[in-house]
């Protein structure tokens, strides 16, 4: 029974770890763009749930659904803005303007918010029997609500025009332009859609997560290994690949104290090395083919 209920919390994190890391999969499977400054964008969604929690009340729940247009304005001006004029060079420059962003971010809210750490109490933080198990009441709804968003994000790139226009410029960019379609408003768009969600992700978080300026490198670190475990741009591969980092660590949190975080992030990474050997676009085809590098 310990296994299981160990297996079970591992669950619950990797569903939080496959919704926090979708934006980040559907960026680099749609446009190839490594995008550095992923951790700050759930980072200012943690802030923007606390900030709302702490002014007016407002559950971190509630918080993400009122996060995600303003993160889509704020995704879609800064892609048309600076990343649509790089999206076309070398790799290297998008990353160095990502990097760019992602220190420019966590320093404006370091100037604001000082480098403190914050919280969000709810009053539901305990947690609930279930069938012989323990869950957590937080690390539940999170898991479930990250299900629901990506069932509506599936449906919403198969049945959508828009959704259709995403996956065709990830599978031919240039037989999409060829049709006549404006790639770059498509990348516009794709952008406030991802960094949109991301910051919903921060915000879902926030009751269970410490939240300061500097807390995104590591979301974007687990975000590079999730997308490359599970395939570009794939909703299942998000969640698969997020079902095995949360599993991991969990696991090895329990059953090796003291270190178990630390090793569960080192496994991790071993199969990530692993199946970049063995299978390259990761465990499930991501939108890109193989052949054109993703």
């Amino acid at each position: 029974m310990p296994f299981l209920q160990a297996l079970l919390n591992g669950i619950l994190v990797g569903g939080f770890y496959g919704f926090m890391v979708l934006g980040f999969s559907i960026i680099w499977g749609v446009m190839g763009i490594i995008n550095l400054a992923h951790g700050e964008y759930v980072m200012v969604g943690a802030y923007f749930a606390w900030a709302l929690f702490r002014a007016m009340g407002i559950d971190p729940f509630v918080s993400a659904l009122l996060v995600f247009p303003v993160m889509f304005v704020v995704g879609y001006v800064l892609q048309w803005l600076l990343i649509n004029r790089v999206v076309e060079r070398p790799h290297l420059i998008s990353l160095l303007l990502n990097f760019g962003l992602s220190i420019s971010i966590a320093n404006v809210y370091k100037l604001i918010y000082t480098a403190d750490y914050r919280s969000v109490t709810v009053p539901y933080s305990g947690s609930f029997e279930l069938a012989g198990f323990t869950l957590p009441t937080i690390k539940t709804a999170i898991f479930f609500a990250a299900l629901a968003i990506m069932l509506a994000l599936h449906l919403f790139l198969q049945h959508t025009r828009l959704g259709k226009a995403i996956r065709a410029a990830a599978q031919n960019k240039e037989a999409a332009k060829m049709v006549g379609m404006d790639i770059h408003r498509v990348y516009a768009a794709t952008a406030g859609i991802c960094i949109g969600l991301t910051a919903m992700a921060g915000a879902m978080v926030a009751p269970i997560q410490p939240i300061s300026p500097f807390m995104g490198p590591l979301f974007t670190v687990k975000a590079f290994a999730i997308t490359a475990l599970g395939g570009l741009g794939r909703i299942p591969g998000a969640l698969l690949g997020g079902l095995i980092l949360g599993i991991v660590e969990t696991l090895l949190t329990i059953y090796v104290p003291g270190v178990g975080a630390k090793v569960g992030t080192a496994v991790s990474f071993i199969l990530l090395v692993f199946v970049l050997v063995t299978r390259p676009q990761g465990l499930l085809s991501g939108l890109r083919p193989v052949e054109e590098g993703a």
